[in-house]
């Protein structure tokens, strides 16, 4: 089957007659809405809130802006990695580099999912059964087993979400209401959907670890809002401070809930 991701608008196009979606808007469909204008606005009349008196669009251009900054930090890194992998065929001696296939036109072409062993670097994957695609950003197939590692480079990893003045956090939306609606639950669901997909194709691989490689870059300072300003070298680059990783499970039951639901 000839599936293809075409960077210019973030789409996915096959020429099956199916409707793909990604593993990231798989997973926002379980999240709880969040309203930006509904907060905005209650954010600008809280006498406590660090946005009051604020108008609600200036509040969300903030949002906007701080969005975009951790949006370009990952891009860079991604791409950093990845142009660091591809620039080899092997890793040491004799793990092979898996590189991605690209059309002449750039469009992004899902490989073969059959997996041998060797690194993947910004791996495509997809369930057709399920119309779900998407791409892991690093995988590594050793000793029977599938390695997945996730690259984040938003502010802070949140391992609890929002809780209420009755003391109640915020829960993903059925079946998977019995998991926090943070950010960590998202990454454990987004690698334990792909590791899913390729054991699906896989049968005689098992599943191994799944870590999200949490980056953490230098900074000037913060600016009026409490969001870091981001130091960049003579080169322009931004300056690592940290990488941080978080070992997560898989969750193979969550998942198949997940796409059964989807699906229905």
């Amino acid at each position: 089957m000839s599936l293809k991701f075409i960077e210019k608008d973030h789409s996915y196009i096959s020429e099956d007659d199916i409707t793909w979606t990604s593993v990231t808007s798989l997973i926002s469909k379980f999240k709880q809405p969040f309203d930006a204008d509904e907060v905005a606005i209650k954010s600008s009349k809280n006498k406590k809130s660090k946005w009051y008196n604020m108008s609600p669009e200036d509040i969300k251009d903030v949002w906007k802006k701080e969005g975009k900054r951790a949006t370009d930090l990952g891009t860079w890194y991604h791409n950093m990695r990845e142009n660091d992998l591809l620039s080899c065929e092997t890793i040491g001696d004799s793990i092979p580099v898996n590189k991605p296939i690209y059309e002449a036109d750039g469009a992004k072409v899902a490989p073969n999912q059959k997996l041998k062993d060797g690194i993947y670097p910004e791996h495509f994957v997809y369930l057709k059964s399920a119309g779900i695609c998407g791409q892991a950003d690093y995988v590594e197939v050793k000793d029977g087993q599938i390695n997945i590692l996730d690259y984040k480079s938003n502010k802070e990893i949140k391992t609890e979400s929002y809780k209420n003045w009755e003391g109640l956090h915020k829960m993903m939306n059925p079946p998977l209401s019995h998991l926090q609606d943070c950010n960590l639950t998202h990454y454990t669901l987004q690698m334990s959907i792909y590791m899913y997909m390729m054991l699906r194709h896989n049968p005689k691989l098992k599943p191994g670890t799944l870590t999200i490689q949490h980056i953490l870059f230098e900074k000037v300072g913060d600016d009026e809002y409490g969001y870091p300003i981001t130091l960049y070298d003579d080169m322009g680059n931004p300056v690592i401070k940290e990488i941080i990783n978080y070992d997560v499970p898989y969750l193979k039951d969550e998942v198949v809930a997940l796409i059964k639901t989807y699906a229905n």
